[in-house]
């Protein structure tokens, strides 16, 4: 009975002595994820008020970038919040390997990796597909509209819009998301964008071909 009691008693007495030892790892852990909270706020405050000091709003307003993403968050937001939470998961893995949780820390050194190449590239893909998207679609209707072409405000849409469905399959690929299946749908957009392109411009730039085919019968016969 003696023993039994003894063995217990080391038992308890060993696990809170590797409590007690743990402890300052523990408080450490939790120091360094309290300064990372205060510092992804502050990146975040800096990048948000930075964007809206250098008026990129007003930018990503006329290119649409906005409507594109989301109506209720803005793009600066956004990139804030991208910002904090790369920050907040640095820190993070600082925390875990301080605490010595080796498993959870691979975890998320590996979420962080894909994070920081994976998504970042995405994003870059995204905001430069909007952007060509908008200066081809401004191409695109001041071309039709200069030729004659009724369809130009179709053929403007058909433009942003394909191109953005495209740098969104990109960026969708540049996950590594269903990369078989976006092959195939980027093939039937091409073909659709083709098809599409082909009538808005048959159907609005008639009559353009019609009095160019007028002009040149008129000056035939006063020759």
């Amino acid at each position: 009975m003696g023993d039994t009691v003894t063995q217990v008693t080391d038992a308890v007495r060993s696990s809170l002595q590797d409590v007690v030892n743990y402890l300052p790892d523990l408080v450490a852990a939790i120091i360094v994820l309290l300064v990372g909270i205060i510092v992804a706020w502050a990146v975040k405050t800096v990048i948000v008020r930075g964007l809206g000091f250098l008026q990129v709003k007003k930018y990503t307003d006329a290119i649409g970038l906005n409507k594109v993403i989301t109506k209720d968050v803005e793009v600066v937001d956004l990139l804030g919040d991208i910002a904090k939470w790369i920050v907040l998961l640095t820190f993070l893995v600082v925390a875990l390997d301080v605490a010595q949780l080796s498993g959870a820390n691979d975890i998320l050194k590996d979420l962080l990796a894909f994070v920081l190449a994976d998504v970042t590239r995405a994003i870059v893909i995204l905001f430069i597909g909007v952007v060509i998207a908008d200066l081809a679609s401004r191409v695109v209707k001041a071309t039709a509209n200069s030729i004659g072409v009724k369809a130009s405000e179709i053929l403007s849409d058909i433009a942003r819009w394909s191109i953005i469905v495209f740098a969104f399959l990109a960026a969708l690929q540049q996950l590594g998301i269903a990369k078989d299946l976006i092959n195939t749908l980027f093939m039937g957009i091409v073909a659709l964008v083709a098809i599409a392109g082909g009538l808005a411009f048959g159907l609005g730039g008639k009559d353009a071909a019609s009095e160019a085919v007028n002009s040149v019968k008129k000056n035939m016969f006063k020759k």
